[in-house]
């Protein structure tokens, strides 16, 4: 299960509840309960990941972030984070996160640990993704050398709609 590996303490009642309720989505990840994690996006949501990889995204709409999800899924099996560093601001009608996490999982069996800063604004569904590229680029060339086509596949882009 997602751990928090700092304290949320000088935070107001509604920034503990965002607090609750972000680690409750990496575990829902976790999981693999993407239904769970859609159902705190608002429906014209957008997401960015940086990256030139398969996982890289600019995406908007809980659809094309199922896609990006499922994805995930497939490329880091059974994740596992750790939230080194939270940082909570704002009214409750328009809060803001700022995350500092590290992910571990396996990739083409082996080990794979990697850290990312994440940016979310809770009123308007944006999300930003910021993560050690080198890091994931050398895992995605590894799935890739190990056959899985996907790794090697190109950003995902938005849906026409």
């Amino acid at each position: 299960m997602a751990t928090l590996s700092t304290s949320v303490s000088g935070v107001s009642p509604a920034g503990r509840i965002a607090a609750r309720a972000y680690l409750r989505g990496l575990a829902a990840v976790e999981r693999g309960d993407f239904d769970q994690v859609l159902a705190q996006f608002r429906p014209d949501c957008e997401f960015v990941f940086v990256s030139r990889t398969a996982l890289g995204a600019r995406l908007s709409g809980t659809a094309d972030l199922r896609r990006w999800f499922e994805r995930f899924a497939r490329l880091l099996p059974d994740p596992a984070f750790d939230v080194q560093r939270l940082v909570i601001a704002g009214p409750v009608w328009h809060q803001r996160i700022a995350a500092h996490v590290i992910i571990a999982s396996r990739v083409a069996g082996e080990p794979y640990q990697n850290q990312f800063a994440q940016f979310l604004a809770l009123r308007w569904g944006k999300d930003l993704v910021l993560e050690d590229t080198a890091t994931w680029e050398a895992a995605s060339d590894r799935l890739a050398a190990a056959g899985d086509t996907e790794a090697a596949a190109p950003p995902l882009t938005a849906t026409p709609a």
